[in-house]
């Protein structure tokens, strides 16, 4: 027992060296022992107290960003006034790192423990967003064009722009007991996706003249976009329209998640591999969404004074042919993608362990790893490939009360532009009376201890009920 607990310590310390940077997905869930979606990070998980539980509609919001509020704006005592701060602004944005939004909706979800063995059944939706913010666009709000003429373009979009995927889940698990202390998880995920965008390599750059007599702007839209919306161009008015082609699509895949689980009276460990496998199978409406001219470009020659104003008013004329002249810059059509491809969903691992140190407190610490997924296009064919790893490292306390009371702490250390940040916490609550109906709520990285300055955020909110007492207790 001595060796198996040195070597317990030895690996949560080890965890604790494995930070990487950050990609906001809570923690704080993986250390509760009540809430059956504790199952979602773990298939060899079961809640303790219940032989069965029904999960009712819950939602997860996960907020990720680059950008805290202290990073953009500033104070000037002497000016008495808030001011942007574009220098700290464009340090930031150096890595490329994306503003990430993503939305978990639980519809619903089953388990039944037989004793020696559990299934667990789940049905969600989830969303995924990114969104880049160049930083050439940031240095031409504070410098202006001035010092960049000739070949030095300022490139105001770039590939690091926008991607975007929705898609449904529909996930069986399969839990056996070996021994008193051992358990082992499977689960199998079926997909279903009903959106994917991604940038392309859409671009938008401004040139001027080293005379500065003219300024050109050269636009370049390239979306890769595939989904149950469809587009239909409309000869008459010269326009797309949009219209959903198919609420039930086929574009299908498979994940698996894998887990272990090895508890006693005085500690337990646990692993997990989520999201293994080949992810979505995109085969309807593969589209590209491109820009409607092969020389998508327009020269401002500056604004003749004499020729905007006439007779004191303005030329409507002469002011309609500038504007026109914009707007075909954003003009578009959408031309066929290609060939079917597939995207992944970033595979994760977890690491943690967990000692009891009463019956009815806990403490340990987790170790989550993920790994980011991008999308490549070789001749007409999308692929995968790892562009990244994503870790962090939290420390857990769980108290239970009451036999119906869960109070779940952490504070997690993160990772951001090669910068640490030491102390995020997070604070979950878990409420079952009679042990029957559960309500919970969980708020994990608050970053800063100050909500207009997170740059990490993740919230779940929920309903469960349960039947029958668990003979574990």
């Amino acid at each position: 027992m001595k060796k198996l607990t040195i070597r317990l310590a030895s690996l949560l310390v080890a965890a604790v060296t494995l930070i990487g940077s950050v990609n906001a997905q809570s923690n704080i869930m993986y250390g509760s022992s009540r809430n059956p979606l504790m199952n979602t990070a773990n298939p060899a998980f079961f809640p303790s107290h219940s032989r069965a539980y029904l999960s009712l509609p819950g939602v997860n919001l996960d907020f990720s960003s680059p950008l805290a509020y202290s990073s953009i704006f500033s104070y000037d005592s002497t000016q008495n006034k808030t001011i942007i701060n574009a220098n700290s602004l464009l340090d930031t944005l150096a890595n490329g790192e994306k503003i990430r939004l993503g939305s978990n909706i639980n519809a619903a979800g089953l388990g039944i423990d037989f004793g020696k063995f559990f299934i667990t059944l789940s049905a969600q939706a989830k969303l995924d967003f990114g969104f880049g913010l160049p930083q050439g666009l940031v240095t031409f709000i504070s410098e202006g064009n001035y010092g960049h003429t000739g070949e030095d373009a300022i490139e105001l979009l770039d590939g690091n722009l926008v991607n975007a995927r929705l898609y449904d889940e529909i996930a069986l698990g399969f839990g056996v007991k070996l021994g008193e202390n051992l358990t082992v998880g499977l689960r199998a995920k079926l997909l279903n996706g009903y959106l994917d965008i991604s940038n392309g390599g859409s671009s938008l750059t401004l040139t001027t003249a080293p005379d500065y007599s003219t300024m050109t702007a050269d636009m370049n839209l390239d979306m890769n976009y595939a989904g149950a919306i469809d587009f239909e161009y409309d000869s008459v008015k010269g326009k797309y329209n949009y219209k959903i082609n198919n609420y039930m699509p086929k574009n299908y895949g498979l994940n698996i998640d894998l887990g272990v689980r090895y508890a006693t009276d005085l500690f337990e460990v646990s692993a997990s591999i989520i999201d293994l496998g080949p992810g979505i199978h995109w085969a309807e409406n593969i589209n590209k969404i491109v820009s409607a001219r092969e020389d998508n470009t327009f020269t401002f020659t500056g604004v003749d004074v004499s020729n905007l104003m006439q007779g004191g008013t303005l030329d409507s004329t002469y002011s309609q042919v500038l504007i026109d002249s914009l707007k075909a810059l954003a003009e578009y059509k959408v031309v066929d993608g290609g060939d079917d491809y597939w995207t992944s969903i970033p595979t994760k691992v977890n690491v943690g362990g967990m000692f009891h140190i009463t019956k009815g407190v806990s403490a340990g610490l987790l170790f989550h790893g993920e790994f980011e997924r991008g999308l490549v296009k070789v001749g007409d064919v999308f692929k995968t490939k790892n562009v990244g790893f994503y870790s962090r490292t939290s420390a857990i306390a769980r108290v239970n009360l009451y036999d119906w009371v869960e109070v779940v702490a952490s504070a997690s250390m993160l990772t951001s532009n090669n910068k640490i940040n030491w102390f995020n916490p997070g604070i979950g609550l878990t409420l079952t009376p009679l042990r029957a109906f559960q309500v919970y709520t969980f708020i994990d990285y608050i970053s800063n201890l100050y909500l207009i300055d997170a740059k990490h955020l993740n919230v779940s909110v929920g309903l469960n009920i349960f039947f029958g007492s668990s003979s574990a207790d």
